[in-house]
């Protein structure tokens, strides 16, 4: 089990209130739905260690999730892989909590060479992106980050998430024009 989901699972088990137990279930109904347009971001924070993990439909990434037909869409896959791999470029964290990038684990059917599409099959990326912090999320330095998956993705509309971050547990929706997550 990855580090991420023993934090999460952890995390709501000891602090959730009933308010936000109650949304989750919507909320997780929804993103199993495989909704084009939507992502779900999960942050979780224990001690320097930031964990933030993005699921998606290609869709909402690319504006296709088929295998590629042509060597133009092959092209968009492989930048849009490229782009993943440099999360600078995806979420802002403030200098001051000194992260580093330490681990990215990205995973999508359209990654592998010998996917192919069939009828009711959709493509979904689960990526993971590790940081270790300087400060941890009981510092003053790092109790929030700004998502620009909008910025780089136009067919992006929503953004569920997820936060466990010391004594935080918190669900909001982020959309465009409105992308600050804070703990």
């Amino acid at each position: 089990m990855h580090l991420y989901c023993r934090l999460f699972i952890h995390g709501l088990s000891i602090g959730l209130s009933s308010l936000a137990l109650a949304a989750m279930p919507a909320l997780a109904h929804e993103q199993r739905a495989h909704v084009h347009g939507t992502a779900k971001l999960n942050i979780a924070m224990e001690g320097k260690t930031l964990i933030l993990a993005l699921e998606s439909p290609m869709e909402s990434l690319l504006g296709f999730e088929h295998a590629p037909h042509n060597p133009q869409e092959q092209a968009v896959v492989n930048a849009l892989k490229q782009q993943l791999s440099t999360p600078d470029q995806l979420f802002d964290l403030p200098g001051k909590a000194g992260c580093k990038s330490t681990a990215i684990t990205l995973a999508s059917p359209l990654f592998e060479d010998k996917f192919h599409t069939h009828n009711g099959h959709h493509a979904d990326l689960d990526a993971e992106f590790v940081y270790e912090c300087s400060q941890s999320s009981q510092s003053s330095r790092l109790k929030g980050l700004n998502v620009r998956l909008f910025e780089q993705f136009p067919h992006l509309r929503k953004i569920d998430v997820q936060i466990v971050a010391g004594q935080t547990r918190k669900i909001i929706r982020l959309v465009p024009g409105q992308n600050r997550v804070t703990w």
